[in-house]
């Protein structure tokens, strides 16, 4: 059953804001108070699914740990542009909207699909056998990092486009979904800045299998 993501869910949207307000004021390291940059690293709270913000002596401590609270979010997004995913196997999902992300968590070794909404983020369970048939549709979402990389789909307006991103890109189309959603249908600013969110996803986007830190 799909529920309203709780404080912990909701806490990435929060960080997100907060940088948005930091324009006005510079930005620092939520671990050692160093000043940041406007582009800089972030870490997940595994257990809260909070985002920190951090520079980059601080990230990576956190490179690639599986045994520490915080993860380290990676900067590279790949193409999935070779998979498809039939209408059968979508609709096995059961979800209602055609942009979502898919992400595991370590703490409940479970996969969620989040999807954004005029009220906030809404998220439900993937089955296993669902997820374990998307998996196998490519090597790279087999070995997608828990709590810090998902698999974005568009599937908007004919679209069938997928992605693996890190965690925060997927807050940052949620917080532009909230933002400028209007009306039944979202409205045409929603649907422009959807767009360039997406244009830059495609400029930034290396083959999936090919994987580096920024």
């Amino acid at each position: 059953m799909s529920t309203v993501l709780d404080r912990q869910s909701g806490r990435g949207l929060a960080a997100l804001r907060r940088l948005a307000a930091a324009r006005r004021k510079p930005e620092c390291c939520e671990l050692c108070a160093a000043q940041l940059g406007q582009e800089h690293q972030h870490l997940v709270d595994r257990e809260s699914r909070r985002l920190l913000c951090s520079c980059d002596a601080c990230a990576i401590l956190f490179d690639h740990s599986t045994a520490t609270r915080y993860r380290r979010v990676p900067r590279d997004v790949r193409d999935l542009s070779r998979i498809e995913i039939d209408e059968v196997l979508w609709n096995s999902l059961g979800i209602p909207v055609g942009l979502v992300f898919l992400f595991r968590s370590s703490v409940t070794n479970s996969v969620l699909a989040v999807y954004p909404s005029p009220g906030g983020p809404t998220e439900t369970s993937v089955a296993d056998e669902a997820w374990s048939e998307i998996a196998a549709l490519d090597p790279a979402l087999k070995a997608l990092s828990d709590d810090v990389e998902a698999l974005l789909a568009n599937r908007t307006g004919g679209a069938r486009r997928y992605y693996i991103v890190p965690i925060d890109e997927c807050y940052k189309l949620t917080g532009i979904i909230r933002r400028y959603w209007t009306g039944l249908s979202g409205g045409d600013e929603l649907w422009e800045q959807a767009r360039r969110f997406f244009e830059r996803l495609e400029d930034c986007a290396r083959p999936a299998g090919d994987t580096a830190y920024a």
